[in-house]
């Protein structure tokens, strides 16, 4: 199951999109089960996490994101060691079907 993500394209640097409070559906590799959390933005290499706050996600993550066109986007990450002054939490793209990649790249462009 997916979350409905309401994109909201900005004017920033690096073709980033800018998520109006979207929400990620996080399948981690830990006994934590899945969750959820608030994407700050997303760019072609990755997301950051707006409110990880204690979140356990192991160093690999499969992420179920809907992008404006409606349709989910299935991405595996990796999560980054954590910055301790930063609330954030930054989750590297692993593995993006090639369909999907070219939808999250057209909706970058956008």
């Amino acid at each position: 199951m997916t979350v409905a993500a309401s994109l909201e394209q900005i004017d920033l640097p690096h073709n980033v999109i800018r998520l109006a409070e979207a929400r990620v559906r996080l399948h981690p590799s830990t006994a934590q089960g899945d969750c959820e959390a608030t994407v700050d933005h997303i760019d072609a290499d990755g997301l950051s996490l707006r409110d990880a706050g204690d979140l356990e996600l192991g160093r690999f993550v499969w992420m179920d994101l809907d992008l404006p066109d409606g349709a989910p986007v299935r991405a595996l990450g990796e999560v980054l060691p954590r910055d301790p002054t930063s609330v954030a939490l930054d989750i590297k793209f692993k593995h993006l079907f090639p369909d999907q990649r070219r939808r999250l790249m057209r909706a970058l462009e956008g």
